[in-house]
């Protein structure tokens, strides 16, 4: 019997789910955050308006859609994990 092992190391990545949790919280704080301190920022004018058009259009929808993405990675890391333990009992 070979001593390699076969399937998952679900402690492990349960682990790196829960870190992949921390991080998605981590990114969608931060863009929030962001988000504040550019609208308070002391700046008239088009370019204003230019940058926060490209950061309500794109980047922010973009970096929460990448944030609630990693956050549904880790749900699928912990099933699989979930799985993995049932099959192995």
């Amino acid at each position: 019997m070979s001593s390699r092992m076969q399937g998952m190391d679900t402690d492990h990545a349960r682990q790196v789910s829960g870190h992949m949790d921390s991080n998605a919280a981590q990114v969608a704080g931060i863009v929030q955050q962001v988000g504040h301190v550019i609208g308070a920022l002391n700046w008239q004018g088009a370019d204003r308006h230019a940058f926060e058009s490209d950061w309500h259009g794109s980047f922010a929808p973009n970096a929460n859609a990448a944030s609630q993405s990693l956050g549904e990675q880790a749900q699928v890391l912990r099933t699989h994990a979930d799985r993995q333990d049932a099959a192995s009992s």
